[in-house]
């Protein structure tokens, strides 16, 4: 009952991003957005194509500090590949516990490890991904006041409270780590504090993903809006921590909808910021997406052949 609630408020939000997104292209005009997205060059689309592959990288960090905390070391390209696959497909589908763990259990299992601690290991890659998420925020946040482009600070009492609870939730966490010295067997799971060191490495791990990915969409806007990083950075932080917590696939919508309605130029230049947007999400989103299809019909095409040829 409780999913279903759940799923029924990503579909209502996403239906009504959408409905908003298709309103804000019509004014900006279809066929205005259409030649902006179109006349973005190849060396833009490159410089967003490096920033994604560096934060594919970080996104394989993830697996590494999980597989540490589970104490399994497999090879960086075995990490790589099933984190690049696995971050491929729960960014594009959503409901990431589900949809990049089915990736992690389909590559990982037949390395060894056993699908209790998979288990282990994708929920500690979500709590190092919420944890790199809380920071940024409190980060940007911090920053709000001192950007004179950001004239619409109304919602700043808002900000400031949701990070005094992230702030909170990581001193308790801190807490836990610090004072923690016993685990926790619950079936064939056993669940101790991480050490210091690899809570460092969480939160900085968390960080660097989330910037790099702020960096891919400036990359694109900067080519068609002139404006500084630091507000972009600011809502495009807040636009994709709500679109985290909406499980909506992809932020799909929501995203879009929210750093309209935060970003100061939008109104302004509204068909630039929206084509910035759409060709973003192709960089970022279906571009690896694609490509992650494309390896599991090979790996699955080749898998299927050899176990016949065995047979």
């Amino acid at each position: 009952m409780f999913n279903r609630i759940i799923q029924f408020i990503s579909f209502f939000f996403f239906g009504l991003a959408l409905w908003l997104i298709i309103k804000e292209v019509e004014k900006a005009g279809w066929e205005k957005v259409w030649q902006l997205m179109s006349s973005t060059p190849l060396w833009v689309l490159l410089i967003a194509c490096l920033f994604v592959v560096a934060d594919f990288i970080a996104l394989a960090c993830y697996d590494v500090l999980a597989l540490d905390y589970i104490r399994y070391k497999l090879p960086f390209r075995t990490v790589f590949k099933t984190s690049a696959v696995g971050f491929a497909v729960s960014n594009t589908v959503g409901h990431a516990f589900i949809s990049g763990g089915a990736v992690r259990y389909l590559f990982y299992t037949p390395l060894g490890v056993p699908r209790a601690q998979i288990l282990l290991l994708i929920a500690f890659e979500t709590l190092t991904i919420f944890m790199g998420m809380g920071l940024i925020y409190v980060i940007a946040t911090l920053l709000t006041p001192f950007t004179p482009d950001l004239t619409d600070k109304s919602h700043l009492e808002t900000y400031y409270g949701v990070s005094i609870l992230i702030v909170c939730a990581f001193l308790g966490y801190w807490f836990w780590v610090i004072k923690s010295k016993r685990s926790v067997r619950i079936g064939g799971v056993t669940l101790k504090a991480p050490s210091k060191r690899l809570t460092g490495l969480q939160l900085l791990v968390g960080f660097a993903d989330n910037f790099l990915v702020s960096v891919v969409f400036y990359s694109v806007l900067r080519y068609h809006l002139e404006t500084p990083f630091l507000p972009v950075f600011i809502v495009y932080t807040i636009a994709q921590i709500t679109a985290l917590v909406s499980q909506v696939p992809g932020g799909l919508g929501v995203f879009t909808s929210l750093f309209l309605l935060l970003f100061p130029h939008a109104m302004a230049e509204k068909g630039a910021v929206l084509a910035s947007l759409f060709v973003y999400r192709a960089v970022y989103f279906f571009l690896p997406f694609l490509l992650a299809l494309i390896y599991l019909g090979i790996y699955f095409l080749k898998n299927h052949t050899f176990n016949a040829l065995k047979k």
